[in-house]
């Protein structure tokens, strides 16, 4: 793989983080935040929601709330790219699309946060037009990238590239169509995507360990392409089809396919799922209809069963929202599923938010390093973390780690309870 120096800055980006975003505060930590600028669509989110990558309408950029809006360059879909964003678990890597400058044709590229380096992934060596090849999705620990690159006359394929494997051409099961992988579990062995039909119909396709197995109803009929994977490979979601009244789906291997529920907004029939927790309890999704714009749909949260509109979620957390703003379009959530991302409608305009849900205390606090019990190891992490004023180390949650949350920590000792 090839570094390259990016250093494309849009001026609408230098405005953005140049005025904070607008945060309303909800109770127990939970907040929401519209990004102050037309044409900005934040697409993932890191693990904890603390880092959100996305793009413009010429490049790619990630937000936090204590640096706002960070251009990472490349070319993003409105700007003649194609692809979206996604991001690592740890927020500490970003999947773009960049221009290749040996051959001034799209490839897709790892931008590293910390030392703000793009590394380009490599491509098939074809195009179609500027298009090369596309990044659509990274895996939850940032060493793989899934998304479509191009073949001689215009054939796109699946791909999945990474540092221990190459770049892999995950192929076609309908010979002569094309292929497109959107996105992956945890370490990129599960890929969810789509392959073209004879029809030209993009049927949803999964990819375990590089075999492909095409999702259809219980009646078997074809549904439409998946979109995302939980983290363990389990759960894929997607969407639907007329053969299934364009309900969206999930779908694992011991379940097989299960419908999403029907739009409860009868003019808006067609189910959009975009996200999914990696417990497979929550998704995001939107309805809308068959025709543009994609921010005429409204927004919604699934939970174990049941749909509620976001700006219900938000309100029913303590986050209070002007009756302006519509969260139509979510495009990204959280592997925890605290933070969805998206684009919505809003008095000014279509704006980006990020709506970042308060999250249930965790069960053993002083677990630091999630192991089922309070040990050396994470008397170790917070003795590294000491002084910081942001870390799951500060257990008291005075904004500092420090002696008193040492003490909290030795009196919870041993097993989780």
């Amino acid at each position: 793989m090839r570094l390259i120096s990016v250093v494309r800055v849009l001026p609408v980006l230098a405005l953005a983080a140049a005025s904070a975003s607008t945060a309303v505060a909800g109770g127990n930590q939970g907040s929401f935040h519209l990004l102050g600028a037309t044409g900005l669509y934040p697409a993932d989110a890191s693990a904890d929601g603390r880092v959100v990558a996305g793009y413009n309408t010429g490049s790619f950029w990630y937000w936090t709330a204590d640096t706002g809006l960070v251009s990472i360059g490349g070319i993003s879909p409105s700007g003649g790219g194609a692809g979206t964003a996604g991001i690592s678990y740890d927020g500490t890597r970003i999947g773009l699309t960049v221009i290749n400058p040996a051959n001034g044709k799209t490839e897709g590229a790892y931008y590293d946060v910390a030392s703000a380096q793009t590394t380009l992934a490599g491509n098939f060596g074809f195009s179609c037009d500027l298009s090369g090849m596309s990044c659509w999705g990274l895996s939850g620990d940032g060493t793989t990238m899934v998304g479509l690159g191009w073949h001689n006359m215009c054939g796109a394929r699946a791909f999945k590239q990474s540092a221990a494997g190459g770049l892999v051409d995950l192929g076609t099961s309908v010979p002569g169509r094309s292929t497109r992988a959107n996105g992956c579990d945890f370490d990129g062995n599960v890929i969810a995507g789509w392959q073209d039909l004879s029809s030209g119909f993009r049927q949803g396709a999964v990819w375990q360990n590089g075999v492909q197995r095409l999702i259809t109803s219980n009646t078997g009929a074809a549904v439409g392409e998946a979109n995302a994977v939980t983290g363990d490979g389990n759960w894929v979601i997607g969407l639907g089809s007329s053969s299934n009244n364009f309900l969206g789906w999930r779908w694992s291997q011991a379940t097989g396919y299960i419908a999403l529920p029907a739009s409860p907004i009868p003019t808006l029939p067609r189910c959009f799922p975009t996200g999914i927790s990696d417990d497979g309890s929550r998704i995001v999704m939107f309805y809308r209809t068959g025709t543009p714009p994609a921010t005429a749909g409204e927004g919604y949260l699934w939970v174990n069963g049941t749909i509620t509109p976001l700006e219900t979620v938000a309100a029913q957390a303590g986050i209070a929202l002007t009756p302006d703003i519509r969260m139509a379009l979510p495009l990204g959530m959280s592997a925890d599923g605290y933070t969805i991302v998206g684009t919505a409608r809003t008095a000014t305009g279509i704006q980006g938010f990020i709506l970042d849900l308060p999250r249930p205390a965790p069960p053993c606090p002083a677990d630091l390093n999630g192991d089922g019990e309070v040990a050396a190891q994470d008397l170790a992490a917070l003795l590294s973390a000491w002084g910081s004023a942001k870390s799951n180390a500060d257990l008291n949650g005075d904004g500092n780690v420090g002696a008193p949350d040492l003490a909290v920590l030795l009196s919870a000792w041993g097993v989780c309870k």
